[in-house]
């Protein structure tokens, strides 16, 4: 079983979410309620499901970004992979993949 660490909701939600160095915070469609995932609780989710593959936290953008947004989203994903290893408490039964990110750039990629 593979499991997704929540970073395309970022994308999706985006008008319900706001992204910082911690994490996103998400706005509840539903009720309007706050929920923060950071690298750590992503990684703490998946470790919980039990998915032989989990996703590490990433910043996505869209596809059509460019210019400093797109590096700065490569950056965080690195910043947020160091997290999510630090956090992965089953690596001899989880393989944690990173994803890589800086959009269509590829000097970025």
């Amino acid at each position: 079983m593979l499991t997704d660490s929540g970073g395309f909701q970022m994308v999706s939600l985006l008008k319900l979410a706001e992204i910082t160095e911690e994490g996103v915070t998400f706005q509840s469609p539903a009720d309007g309620s706050q929920m923060l995932l950071t690298p750590e609780k992503s990684i703490n989710l998946q470790n919980e499901i039990g998915a032989d593959i989990i996703m590490a936290l990433d910043d996505v953008v869209s596809s059509t970004t460019s210019g400093p947004r797109v590096e700065e989203a490569m950056d965080r994903t690195l910043r947020w992979i160091d997290r999510c290893i630090a956090a992965h408490k089953r690596p001899n039964d989880q393989s944690l993949f990173g994803i890589v990110q800086g959009g269509l750039d590829l000097g970025l990629r």
